[in-house]
């Protein structure tokens, strides 16, 4: 949950463990901001509430831990060794380094500026705002600042370079290099597992709440464009 999986992958990860444990009679309830796991037998029953913490992207460790939760079901991981190799999946990094994300990010938001119609002064505008805002963005990200500060953050930044290069004549196509600037801020990922939660039928609650709190970036993106419209243009 933390590094970016849907709910469905996390809940069978979960579930896979359980096996290796040979655990029944455990239910689990999902969201976003913490899980509840409660047990019964014997006559008793105990719940294990634990937060969810800051939801990143490291599909690294997503996938290491559902490759490894399948290996528990199997017997082919002892229980006595699934705290260690939790806590080394948790170290894992992530497979791109800062400066690919910065390239990647530069290269979307400028290929998307000539697609959507923009002219190459709006290529190389929306290419400096987006490297700009990504360096920031890593920055904030290393410090766990929220991710609706950081979009915020970095959103009016990359929107205020645009204006700044629209200003000074680099470009006429004014809407196309604004949005362009701040679309790598876009939260594709969760949109995409708040649809996979969806439809499973089993998390529609925590569907419906990543796929709220996606919209709600997409309206900060909206936000941050606009005061940068207002503050420089």
């Amino acid at each position: 949950m933390q590094n970016g999986g849907s709910t469905v992958a996390a809940a069978r990860s979960f579930n896979d463990i359980l096996k290796g444990y040979k655990e029944d009679g455990v239910s689990a309830v999902w969201r976003l901001d913490f899980i509840a796991a409660t047990s019964s037998g014997e006559g008793q029953s105990r719940t294990i509430v634990r937060p969810v913490g800051p939801i990143g992207v490291n599909l690294v460790r997503a996938s290491q831990i559902a490759v490894f939760g399948e290996h528990v079901a199997r017997g082919e991981i002892t229980t006595a060794a699934v705290d260690a190799q939790i806590a080394h999946i948790k170290q894992l990094p992530s497979s791109y380094s800062r400066w690919l994300a910065l390239v990647a990010a530069a290269c979307i938001a400028g290929s998307l500026s000539r697609f959507a119609g923009g002219d190459w002064g709006s290529f190389g505008i929306v290419l400096v705002a987006a490297a700009v805002g990504q360096i920031v963005r890593s920055l904030l990200q290393a410090r766990k600042v929220p991710v609706a500060s950081v979009t915020l953050i970095c959103g009016v930044l990359s929107a205020c370079i645009a204006c700044l290069g629209l200003r000074l004549g680099f470009s006429q196509v004014a809407s196309v290099t604004l949005i362009a600037s701040v679309v790598y801020l876009a939260p594709g990922l969760p949109l995409i597992n708040g649809f996979v939660d969806v439809v499973s039928h089993k998390y529609l609650f925590v569907g419906i709440e990543r796929i709220a709190n996606a919209l709600y970036l997409f309206l900060i993106l909206a936000i941050a464009i606009a005061l940068a419209s207002a503050v420089v243009m």
